[in-house]
């Protein structure tokens, strides 16, 4: 009787210590403090300075800013941003348009470069880009 008590306590430890493990695993109550940092340069790998990089939330119904800044004199940018518990990818975006005006001006598009592992929640993440001339 006492072996079987002993089993049945521990299958009920293990069913409540796995889902706990599970969350602490997959980083939703750890820390979300993320960094993303990286350079953004021409297709003669130049660096582009003034070039405003965002932080997007993604979620299902889109994605909403959560932090930008501008590239400096040596194309270099970083982000450190703690995301909300509502989000559970963020992406790096150089957007087009009136509040981005030297991409606009000058490029057609920017791409980032391949092999790029996505910004982890969390984690410090390199993310450079390549901008496109018009």
């Amino acid at each position: 009787m006492k072996k079987r008590f002993e089993k049945l306590l521990l299958v009920k430890s293990i069913a409540f210590f796995l889902p706990v493990i599970a969350l602490l695993s997959c980083g939703h109550l750890g820390d979300r403090t993320t960094v993303v940092y990286g350079k953004v340069f021409d297709e003669n790998h130049v660096p582009v300075d003034s070039i405003l990089v965002q932080l997007r939330g993604a979620k299902i119904t889109g994605s909403i800013e959560l932090k930008s800044t501008y590239t400096d004199e040596n194309g270099d940018y970083e982000i450190a941003l703690e995301v909300p518990r509502k989000f559970g990818q963020i992406n790096v975006v150089i957007p087009y348009g009136d509040y981005n005006p030297d991409f606009g001006k000058k490029y057609s598009q920017a791409t980032d470069i391949g092999g790029q592992r996505p910004p982890m929640i969390g984690k410090k993440t390199q993310w450079d880009f390549k901008l496109l001339a018009k």
